[in-house]
């Protein structure tokens, strides 16, 4: 167990961390390159690593993998590998919050979490839909946990995390009144974690298995392994070094999530058709705002219009990975980046913004 001073020390540590810099997963989107050719040809020109479906309606632009998945045994990348896609788990963990409503287990996105707990610090002013969209005002635990975690090879538990969050708030309030402000944090997806598992009496993955995975043919998604060994997945770079051991754990329904370009797929076509009703897509996709490049926050999902197009896309990073899911429903298509070189973020919107202006 933690000792009461190990546990200030991390607390102190993610109270300073939050006032310093909050996360936001708004980068700086570069313009498009003006020499473009084809997707493949510039995706090897800006030396992407990883693997890539771009589908315009039913036909494939590009299926295929780029650089290597294990540098070792030279091993390339191929989109049948299983890849770790970092906060695209979010996506599932707000459908699961959706099933949860399917199944009567709550009443409405709009609950207050002092309905399922009296504990909960400030309860009574945060709703699930404040944490489905990041509007909470709860600050971010991923820098923090992940940083204590390294420096002093400690393995977290769940319920440790959550206190820690929870203590946070209870010591230091929220960042801001829920509701009036969009800030990017992991912590609301974590939450949202572990009340599906507090109201199914199921694990995380166990109610995505039955819900998503069962149902959809899913059979590569799920939680990753901490140490990535066999052949079937590739390994995740930063930096050009492979990475080591990484506990999924603290991404939890953040981020813990693995998956393929095909399991992508299935999941992306299901949000463009008929996954959830019209209401429910109300729920899960903002409006758009009509500005090119302007981003709107949904429920594990953000809207955006480019090339006077609407797309709804989200991104993940985590331990030698960066990914990328885009959906393209005016003409049913997909893009899905998954690379196995962290701190890409840049590239990858750089990505989805150069193949809308080219390819759609």
């Amino acid at each position: 167990m933690k000792t009461q001073i190990q546990k200030f020390s991390l607390l102190l540590t993610l109270i300073l961390a939050v006032m310093i810099s909050g996360c936001n997963q708004d980068d700086d989107i570069p313009q498009p390159i003006s020499d473009y050719t084809s997707a493949e040809a510039y995706l090897q020109q800006i030396g992407f690593n990883g693997s890539v479906l771009i589908r315009k309606g039913n036909a494939d632009l590009l299926r295929t993998g780029f650089g290597m998945a294990d540098k070792t045994n030279n091993t390339p990348n191929a989109p049948f590998l299983i890849y770790r896609i970092g906060s695209v788990t979010k996506s599932f963990t707000s459908a699961a919050i959706v099933n949860l409503k399917r199944d009567g287990l709550i009443e409405s996105f709009d609950q207050p979490l002092s309905d399922f707990s009296d504990e909960f610090p400030m309860g009574d002013q945060i709703t699930i839909r404040h944490l489905m969209t990041h509007h909470s005002g709860i600050p971010d635990y991923v820098g923090a946990v992940e940083d204590y975690a390294e420096e002093n090879n400690y393995f977290f538990e769940l319920e440790e995390i959550f206190e820690i969050i929870t203590d946070a708030i209870a010591e230091n309030g929220l960042k801001f009144t829920p509701g009036d402000f969009f800030e990017y944090s992991n912590s609301n997806y974590l939450i949202l974690g572990v009340l599906i598992e507090e109201l199914t009496g199921k694990t995380y993955q166990a109610y995505l298995q039955e819900k998503v995975y069962g149902p959809l043919d899913l059979v590569n998604t799920g939680k990753g392994p901490d140490q990535i060994l066999d052949a079937s997945r590739a390994k995740g770079y930063d930096a050009g070094t492979e990475v080591g051991v990484y506990q999924m754990q603290i991404a939890f329904s953040a981020g813990e999530n693995e998956s393929t370009i095909a399991d992508l797929e299935k999941w992306g076509d299901m949000m463009l058709a008929n996954y959830y009703t019209a209401e429910e897509k109300q729920a899960i996709f903002s409006a758009p705002t009509g500005q090119e490049g302007v981003s709107t926050a949904g429920a594990g999902w953000f809207t955006q219009n480019i090339n006077k197009q609407v797309v709804y896309h989200h991104g993940g990073d985590i331990d030698g990975f960066t990914s990328l899911l885009v959906l393209i429903p005016e003409s049913n298509s997909l893009i899905i980046l998954l690379s196995n070189e962290q701190n890409k973020g840049e590239q990858r919107f750089q990505i989805m913004e150069t193949i809308m202006n080219n390819e759609f």
